[in-house]
């Protein structure tokens, strides 16, 4: 059925598919949040993953070896460092405003292009970028009584996911996407395993601990069933980002990148039905901000381009 669309369309149907599943596979990390820390879980998600991924590869022919080894070593740090932030607050926090955070990196990657690769902002991204900043404040909520400082790192994440998609842009473009993944997925495990040994070997404060089970516990004892729900979020994840793969190989990056922001939709509403969870007002007009931030910064150099071009609308 998707052979009787564009390449463009069958890249946005097949990248939100890909994405409502992540949006879906994150809100079952709650599942076993309780039980482990966030450096076990993502030890535990690369075990599985890796073989995934290696069956992947063979399946579809596509090299998991890295050629451009210099410039995706740096990306990964970055990319690692922004899910271990991500998934580390996931369970203190509605997932649908984690994810605001961590979707507020096209902000960062315009602000860090202008400051650092001196490209020119015209006036409607600055508008944008302030629009994505008054978001940030109302998910974030800095004067409201549940604030703590964990609040800030999801935006964080999104920051350093910035960093990682202007070095994948910039360096990695003719590189094998699986090839990318499988040193990002073996270099958070790697990561995971190191953590929870540490915090083992040195336990943090035990009111730390109390504050966020998640992120300071070292390793944990698991039944079977955390085995299985890890089976699932996994196999979820590598079918995420397969399918989100295909889509960018399909459509033109600058216009598939408006249709992550399913994200939001999707892990809104399966943490609504499975959890009960949902933003508040002010969060949920945050949220629509920062989304209205990144289709702004998104579309306007693609309206350029296509002025520049002489192409109407």
């Amino acid at each position: 059925m998707l052979e009787t669309f564009t390449p463009t369309t069958r890249g946005a149907i097949i990248l939100v598919s890909g994405i409502s599943i992540f949006g879906f596979s994150d809100n079952l990390t709650l599942l076993v949040s309780d039980q482990v820390s966030v450096g076990q879980f993502h030890f535990s998600r690369s075990l599985i993953a890796v073989f995934m991924l290696i069956g992947l590869g063979r399946a579809f022919g596509i090299s998991i070896i890295p050629i451009y080894w210099k410039p995706i070593l740096v990306r990964t740090c970055f990319m690692v460092t922004s899910m271990l932030l991500y998934f580390g607050v996931m369970p203190m926090m509605p997932i649908a405003e984690a994810g605001a955070g961590l979707f507020t990196s096209p902000i960062f990657v315009l602000i860090f292009s202008a400051f650092f690769l001196k490209e020119q902002i015209d006036l409607r991204r600055i508008a944008a970028v302030i629009i994505g900043s008054l978001g940030v404040l109302m998910v974030l909520q800095p004067h409201a009584d549940g604030f703590t400082i964990y609040h800030i790192m999801p935006v964080l994440a999104g920051a350093c996911y910035a960093i990682g998609s202007i070095i994948t842009y910039r360096y990695l473009r003719e590189e094998s996407s699986l090839a990318i993944l499988m040193v990002f997925i073996i270099s958070i495990g790697l990561c995971g395993f190191v953590i929870s040994t540490l915090l083992s070997l040195f336990p943090v404060a035990p009111h730390l601990v109390e504050q966020a089970p998640f992120l300071f516990k070292g390793w944990q004892r698991v039944d079977g069933f955390f085995w299985l729900w890890m089976f699932v979020i996994a196999a979820g994840a590598s079918s995420a980002l397969s399918l989100m793969t295909r889509a960018y190989q399909l459509a033109q990056t600058s216009y598939a990148a408006i249709f992550e922001y399913a994200y939001l939709i999707s892990a809104g509403l399966f943490s609504w039905l499975f959890w009960g969870i949902v933003p508040n007002l002010i969060s949920a007009i945050g949220i629509l901000f920062i989304i209205s931030a990144g289709v702004i910064i998104v579309i306007v150099p693609q309206k350029q381009n296509q002025n520049m071009l002489g192409i109407d609308d």
